[in-house]
This record gives structure tokens, sequence and C-alpha cells, in this order.
């Protein structure tokens, strides 16, 4: 009897330290196929990349309602035409493998979409959420979810752009040029080439630079202050008399001197106005620009200072 009492005891001690199951992975043949999926659509492979797909998948694209790997494949294909470079970002991006409690495998996966429109050069960046189900080393089922109304919005400007008028082409094309060109890029060759020889820019209605090479000395200072320094043009508005009113967005991080203030190392975020002139050569004539100069001090870490006597 008390062999077989120490005989029992021994098989529950066996299934109480018998190891759980592993449910959850960060590296599996089904991750590194996953992976391997997301490079082949970013390289355009897609006869490859269909071969991740079982025939049946089912694929929920921000939707109840799904499709098959073939759609999605022409859906993105059909899309992909409006830009010069995409796909998802390795940095920030995470993988991982799940067992659920029926015992599914599922890969979840997390990333940034980043894509440059061929028609403008302007950058879309969609958070995009990914879980796939595996059977057999192939995805049976997917749910993709991302807010897509970066990439709408930014391909119905295009849409709006194709519907200008020429003159207003030439307006905005010139202006996505000195943005994309000299601001964001630092490439001060194409100035000669747009702007007119007795261009004038004003800040505040302060007269601050005469000509192309006045408007290179006049933002290389903030250039130095912001080496990352980027132009975001949010809205515009054109007329037909050769005037153009743009709403942007200036980002930077502080990491050099400005006007003689240290580097602070923060970054900004500062939104503004400006009226561009065309004359009737088609060459830019002037600019008035209108900021918060406050907001972007006090983001640098200036502070207002009161003396009295």
């Amino acid at each position: 009897m008390k062999k077989l009492f120490l005989l029992g005891l021994t098989v529950i001690l066996f299934y109480n330290c018998e190891k759980p199951k592993q449910r959850y992975f960060i590296e599996s043949p089904e991750i590194t196929a996953f992976k391997a999926s997301i490079s082949e659509y970013g390289n355009g492979d897609w006869e490859t990349w269909h071969t991740h797909f079982a025939d049946t998948a089912k694929l929920y694209i921000n939707s109840l309602k799904s499709i098959s790997a073939t759609d999605l494949e022409n859906a993105q294909k059909d899309m992909l035409t409006n830009f010069s470079s995409y796909g998802f970002q390795d940095k920030g991006s995470f993988a991982e493998m799940v067992i659920d409690n029926d015992d599914e495998t599922w890969v979840n996966y997390w990333a940034n979409w980043h894509g440059t429109l061929k028609a403008n050069g302007k950058e879309v960046d969609v958070p995009v959420h990914i879980t796939a189900q595996y059977i057999d080393g192939k995805v049976v089922e997917m749910y993709d979810y991302y807010d897509s109304s970066p990439i709408t919005n930014a391909l119905a400007e295009i849409n709006a752009y194709n519907a200008m008028p020429a003159d207003e082409k030439m307006m905005m094309d010139k202006i996505n040029t000195v943005v994309n060109e000299f601001y964001n890029k630092k490439d001060a060759s194409v100035l000669s080439d747009i702007l007119s020889d007795d261009f004038v820019k004003t800040v505040s209605d302060e007269k601050v630079a005469f000509g192309s090479k006045g408007l290179v000395e006049n933002m290389n200072p903030a250039f130095t202050a912001f080496p990352d320094f980027k132009i975001s043009i949010l809205h515009k508005s054109c007329f037909w008399d050769g005037n153009v009113v743009l709403h942007w967005q200036l980002t930077g991080t502080n990491t050099g001197e400005f006007n003689g203030i240290a580097a602070s190392g923060n970054k900004v975020k500062v939104t503004g106005m400006s009226h561009i002139g065309f004359n009737k050569q088609g060459k830019i004539a002037m600019e008035d620009v209108y900021y918060d100069n406050l907001s972007l001090m006090t983001q640098i870490g200036q502070t207002l200072s009161t003396s009295s006597k």
C-alpha cells in the first residue's frame, strides 16, 4: 500500500512539474516567413510574395469583408503606381508569434509604412498593424488595420493638382521645388531659375532677404541650428493673378547654435503662413512670411524676461 501511495505521488509530481506549452515566440519559421513577405512586398516581388498565402486565404483589409491575396496584390499595384518609393520601415517595427487557446498560430506585426509620391515628392507615413494566421507555413487568414486617410488625402491632392490650370501648376511646381530641394535638402542651385533677380523676402513685415543669395544667407542660421530642418505644406490656395498662399509646418531638432544661442537638443514644431507672388515672367518675386517666433524660441528653451526700474 505504501509503494502504491508513493507511485501515485510520483505521478502527481511529474505532471505538476511538466513544463507548460510555449505559446509566445519572438523567433520562429512563421516570423521569418512573414518578414520575408514584407521584404518581397517592398521590392515589388509579387510572385514570391504570393507564395506565402494559401490558395483559400482570406484577407481582411480595414474591413469585415474578406478578399483574396490576388485581390490585395492588384489593389496594391494600382495604388503604388503613385509612389516613387514605398515600404515598411525597420526602425520601430516589431514581430511576434503567439499560439492561442485554440492552438491557432498567429504572427503579429507592427511597423510604419513610408512612401514618397512621384508627383510632388510628398512623404506619407502610415502606422500599420497586421496579424496573420499560419497553418503548415502558409497564411490562411490575415487582418490588416491602418489609417488610410494619409494616403487618401495625398492622392486627392494629386488629383486636385492634375485638375489645375497650367499657370497654377507652373506656380506650384516651382514652389514645391523650392520647398523640397532648397529648404528640405539645402540645395541652393535650384533658386537661380526660380527666383527673380529682385526677389524680396519679408518676415512679419521686416525685409530679411534680397535675391537668391540673400535668401541663402537668411536661411543658413536656421539650417545650422536645425540640421533636420523640414518644411511641410499643409494647405495651399492659388489665385489667378500670380499669388499663392501657403499654410506650412516647420519641424526640426535644435542640435546647432541658433543666432548665438547654444543648442538645446529640443525638437520644434511651428506653423506659419506665406504669401508668395510671381512676376509676369513666371518667377517668384516676393514672399511674405508670418509665424509665431515666440513659440519657436520657447520650444528651444528661451523665456521672456522683464525688468523694472
